[in-house]
């Protein structure tokens, strides 16, 4: 199992402004990924992606769109080119 946390940035809009949030990736202890996102030191929400397609906010209170636009980010760092 890698033990190893990917770190990198996204930029999602967030109440009608663009933010710049560090998104931890993270594993639960059966192996399911979901990411940690954080403004500055603040975490402001978990999210990941169900089997049905949908990004679901495991933590947080985000907007509906603001969790699937924080997704689809996430979703171009972590998918192969």
């Amino acid at each position: 199992m890698k033990s190893s946390h990917k770190e990198f940035y996204i930029i999602a809009e967030i109440d009608q402004q663009k933010k710049h949030i560090k998104v931890i990736g993270l594993e639960t202890s059966d192996g399911v990924p979901y990411y940690s996102c954080l403004l500055g030191e603040d975490e402001i929400s978990q999210v990941r992606k169900e089997t049905y397609g949908g990004w679901e906010q495991l933590w947080g209170d985000l907007s509906h769109e603001a969790v699937a636009q924080i997704g689809e980010e996430i979703e171009k760092q972590v998918t192969p080119t």
